[in-house]
């Protein structure tokens, strides 16, 4: 017996898949000297470390905020102590912190990336009000202001590429630390890559089968180094430059000493 597979019809009658997320990275143009800072955590920052970072250089035409600016405390999952600062405190500092930025560098370029636990804004309206998700992006942008302060928003796991170097928040690779977390990540990008996240200064490279080499680098974070819920850790204060020359680059990964002293890594 033969069975007839013909449907007088070529087409392959499915929707298009969805696609999450772009393919291809964000890329940074018109960038020469850069700025990168992470991990902020308002209002758990550290006041001096940030100033520290922030006053470092001043011929910066591009600065990268990488991820976890807010913590969003309020909107974890975790038992949260009610008598600590909630969510519209934490955007007034941020609000507060990305206008002075931009009245100090007028001309540069400020990029905001999205970091996880600016997730947590979404995860929340996703959780408690649905009907209103997809708005989080929008009321995210306005309550920092963005568009007044030309500031570019980027949503988590797009990835930013500047030159030949990616750079990330960290979270997107699924890795949960370890005592190398720049070597554990450069086993999963195997490209050139930068990355907060971790709390970590650190770097590690690595050469391919055709002698192309590739490095990772985890960037310091700028909030306190004890908090309640991890009071022993291994973080370190700390935030990079970067200095382009056409597809090459010159990454600084500096690490602030306890005295507030800048090192590099």
């Amino acid at each position: 017996m033969s069975l007839n597979t013909s449907t007088g019809n070529n087409k392959f009658n499915i929707p298009e898949g969805i696609i999450e997320l772009p393919l291809k990275p964000f890329k940074v143009s018109n960038a020469k000297n850069i700025l990168i800072i992470s991990d902020t955590h308002f209002p758990y920052h550290d006041k001096k470390a940030l100033t520290t970072a922030i006053n470092y250089k001043d011929n910066i035409d591009t600065i990268i905020l990488l991820g976890d600016m807010m913590d969003f405390y309020s909107l974890s999952s975790f038992a949260k102590n009610p008598n600590l600062p909630g969510i519209r405190d934490e955007l007034k500092i941020c609000r507060e912190f990305l206008t002075y930025l931009r009245s100090k560098f007028r001309n540069a370029q400020i990029i905001y990336y999205e970091g996880n636990h600016e997730i947590r804004l979404a995860r929340y309206i996703f959780q408690h009000a649905p009907a209103i998700a997809g708005l989080e992006t929008m009321l995210f942008k306005t309550e920092l202001d963005f568009h007044n302060l030309s500031i570019q928003f980027v949503e988590n796991g797009t990835c930013l590429k500047v030159g030949s170097l990616h750079l990330l928040h960290g979270n997107e690779a699924g890795c949960r630390g370890g005592i190398n977390i720049a070597r554990t990540m450069l086993l999963k990008t195997n490209d050139n890559c930068a990355f907060g996240n971790f709390h970590k200064t650190q770097s590690h490279s690595g050469r391919d089968l055709d002698g192309g080499e590739f490095v990772n680098f985890a960037i310091g974070c700028l909030c306190g180094l004890k908090p309640r819920y991890l009071p022993i850790n291994q973080w370190n204060l700390g935030f990079a430059t970067v200095d382009l020359f056409k597809n090459e680059f010159d990454f600084q990964n500096k690490r602030i000493l306890a005295n507030y002293n800048v090192r590099s890594n």
